[in-house]
C-alpha cells in the first residue's frame, strides 16, 4: 500500500483567503489560515523592556488553533507564507518562521499582490526569504506604538483615572476635533492610479461608505469572488499597498454584477471608472457636510498617511467616550476635552502630525535598510519619555491610579426611594442603590431609543456590556437582538430594520419583523435560527449545572 503523499502547506491570514487559494492550488498544496496574529504583545501589560526588546505571547483563544497548525505543518513536505504583501505580512511571516520552526532564509515567502490563478503560480515559482527589513519596519511602528500608549495610560490613569489612554495617531485626530480648522478640498491626482486614501475619499463623497465600510469592501473584492465557470478570483490588487489597480479589465462591473453584493458592486463599480475612464473628474468637492471628510482633507493637507488607521482610530474614540457622533458629525466629549487638557503643554511635540510623519518615513528608512529598528525607537521614545517623566512630576511622588468616580443617574431605586448610581461589574455599566448595602436593588444600565421594538411596538434600548460588546432590548417585552435597529424602516410592513454584521463581509440587513413578507426565504432566518439555537443550548447547560450542583453526589 503506498504511503501518504505528503503535502506541501501554504498559511494566510484570513479564512476568506484561504478559500480563494484552495480554488487554485492544487491538491498537492494544503492552505490554512492562521486568523490573524497568532502571537501578540500583551494587552494586560506594557510587553516591551528597557531596552526595547518585546514579549510576545499567544493571542487569547487562539492556543488550540497554534496546536491544531503545528499538527498540520508537523509533516508538511513545505512550508510556504502567503501573508499580506506588505510590513506588517512580512512580519507575521517571520513570526511564522519561528513558531514552526522555518529557516526564514529559505525561499518560503510567497507574495500576492492579487489573488489570481496566473500570479499565485507565478508567486510560488518565484518565492523568496523573508524580508528582514521590511519585517523589522513593521515591529518599529509596533513597539514605539504599544509603548507610547501603555505609558501615556500610567500618567492618565493619575491624570484622569484608571482605562483612559491614547496612543500616537488617536491623540492627533482628537486634537482636530476640538481643534476645527478651514479645511480647503485637495485635488486628487489625474494619473489613471488610486490610492488607498483617494478610494476611501471618493467612497464616501459620492457612495456615502464610511470609511470601514470601503476598507473592508475593499477586503473583500481582493481576497476573491467566486464565479461559476471560472472559479474564484481577485478583481483588484492590494487594497492596502501604495495603488490600487484591476486584475483585468475585461472584468467590467456589468459582467461580474451577479456574483457581488450590491455594496461591492458599488464599490468596484467606482474602482473600474477611476482606472478606466481617462476622462474621470478627478477633483474632489467637498461641501463640508461630514466630519469624516473634513479629517481627511486636514490629514491629507498636514501629508498623513491615514488609510490603514483613520476607521480603527475614530471607532476607538467612539468606544472610549471620547468623542460621541451625532447625525454623521462629531463632538468632542467632557472625557475628550479632560484627555486633551491633560496631554497640553507636555505630549504637543511628540503627538504632532510632523513627529508622526517623521516617525514614519523613519520607518520606511528601515524597510529600505537606511535605519537600524532600535535606534528609530530608542530617538522617538528617548523624547517621548523626557516629556512623560515632565508630565508625571507634576502630579507628585505619591500620586496612584484613581478609579473612576461614581455617576449619580436620575433614576429612583424602586425599593427604597434612594437615588441610583452607575457602577461598573463583570458585565459592564449597571445602575445600583445608592443606599448599599442597605438596599442591594440593581438594574440594568439602558439608553433609550427612538427605534421601536419590531415585536410590539415598544421603546427599544441599548445595553453596553464589558469589552463594548452591546445588545439591544426592548423595555415592554422579551425581543432582544445584538443586531443594530437602523434608522430606516421596511418599505413592506414599517417594521425597524436591523444589520447584522459579519468579521469579513458588509453587514446583512432585514426587517425585524419576523411576519414582513421580506422576511420569506431570507437568508437572516438561518442565521438568527442557530443564534437562538445556541442561546438556549446554554441556557440548558446552565440548567442542568445549577441542578447537579444542587443535588449534589454521593460517595459510596
Amino acid at each position: 500500500m503506498a504511503g501518504k503523499i505528503l503535502k506541501s502547506v501554504i498559511l494566510v491570514e484570513s479564512t476568506t483567503k484561504a478559500r480563494t487559494l484552495r480554488k487554485f492550488v492544487g491538491r498537492n498544496y494544503s492552505v490554512l489560515s492562521t486568523d490573524g496574529f497568532l502571537k501578540d504583545l500583551p494587552k494586560s501589560r506594557i510587553g516591551v523592556s528597557d531596552d526595547f526588546s518585546p514579549d510576545y505571547i499567544t493571542v487569547r483563544g487562539k492556543g488550540s488553533l497554534l496546536a491544531e497548525l503545528k499538527r498540520e505543518t508537523l509533516n508538511a513536505r513545505r512550508i510556504f507564507l502567503a501573508t499580506n504583501p506588505d510590513a506588517q505580512g512580512e512580519f507575521m511571516a517571520r513570526q511564522c518562521c519561528t513558531i514552526f520552526g522555518i529557516n526564514p532564509n529559505s525561499h518560503c515567502r510567497i507574495r500576492l499582490d492579487e489573488l489570481t490563478r496566473d500570479t499565485f503560480k507565478a508567486a510560488l515559482a518565484d518565492a523568496k526569504p523573508i524580508d528582514e527589513n521590511l519585517a523589522d519596519a513593521f515591529q518599529t511602528k509596533q513597539i514605539i506604538d504599544k509603548y507610547v500608549s501603555h505609558k501615556i495610560g500610567e500618567y492618565l490613569a493619575r491624570k484622569i483615572w484608571r482605562g483612559v489612554k491614547v496612543g500616537r495617531f488617536r491623540a492627533m485626530l482628537l486634537k482636530l476635533f476640538a481643534e476645527p480648522k478651514q479645511f480647503v478640498p485637495c485635488p486628487l491626482p489625474l494619473a489613471p492610479s488610486l490610492t488607498p486614501a483617494t478610494l476611501q475619499e471618493l467612497a464616501l463623497t459620492e457612495l456615502h461608505f464610511s470609511a470601514a465600510r470601503t476598507r473592508i469592501i475593499a477586503d473583500q473584492l481582493y481576497e476573491g469572488i467566486s464565479f461559476d465557470k471560472d472559479g474564484c478570483t481577485g478583481l483588484i490588487t492590494y487594497p492596502h499597498g501604495k495603488d490600487i489597480s484591476l486584475t483585468s479589465e475585461r472584468r467590467t462591473p456589468d459582467a461580474v454584477k451577479e456574483y457581488l453584493n450590491e455594496y461591492q458592486f458599488k464599490l468596484y463599480s467606482l474602482i473600474y471608472t477611476r482606472l478606466t475612464d481617462k476622462n474621470f473628474a478627478a477633483t474632489l468637492e467637498l461641501d463640508g457636510s461630514t466630519n469624516d471628510a473634513k479629517l481627511m482633507t486636514a490629514l491629507d493637507a498636514a501629508g498623513v498617511d491615514w488609510a490603514d488607521f483613520y476607521s480603527v482610530g475614530v471607532a476607538s474614540l467612539l468606544k472610549r467616550k471620547y468623542i460621541a457622533a451625532e447625525d454623521s458629525a462629531y463632538k468632542i466629549t467632557v472625557l475628550g476635552q479632560r484627555v486633551l487638557d491633560a496631554l497640553a503643554g507636555f505630549f504637543d511635540e511628540v503627538f504632532s502630525a510632523t513627529a508622526y510623519n517623521a516617525v514614519n518615513a523613519q520607518v520606511r528608512d528601515v524597510a529600505a535598510g537606511k535605519a537600524q529598528k532600535l535606534t528609530v525607537i530608542g530617538n522617538y521614545c528617548t523624547k517621548f519619555n523626557a516629556a512623560f517623566d515632565e508630565a508625571m512630576a507634576t502630579l507628585g511622588e505619591d500620586a496612584q491610579p484613581q478609579n473612576e468616580p461614581v455617576v449619580e443617574s436620575d433614576e429612583i431605586c424602586e425599593k427604597c426611594g434612594r437615588k441610583m448610581v452607575i457602577r461598573r461589574g463583570r458585565y459592564g455599566a449597571f445602575l445600583a442603590c445608592s443606599g448599599y448595602p442597605d438596599c442591594k436593588n440593581t438594574k440594568p444600565l439602558l439608553e433609550l431609543l427612538k427605534q421601536t421594538c419590531p415585536k410590539c411596538g415598544g421603546s427599544l434600548a441599548k445595553r453596553t456590556l464589558n469589552r463594548g460588546r452591546i445588545f439591544y432590548c426592548c423595555q415592554s417585552c422579551d425581543f432582544a437582538t445584538w443586531d443594530e435597529p437602523q434608522t430606516i424602516t421596511c418599505k413592506e410592513c414599517g417594521a425597524t430594520m436591523f444589520a447584522h454584521k459579519f468579521r469579513d463581509r458588509v453587514p446583512m440587513y432585514y426587517c425585524g419583523n419576523e411576519a414582513c413578507p421580506t422576511r420569506v426565504n431570507h437568508p437572516m432566518n438561518k442565521i438568527l435560527a442557530e443564534i437562538k439555537r445556541r442561546a438556549e443550548a446554554r441556557k440548558n447547560r446552565k440548567e442542568q449545572g445549577t441542578r447537579d450542583k444542587g443535588q449534589g453526589t454521593s460517595v459510596e
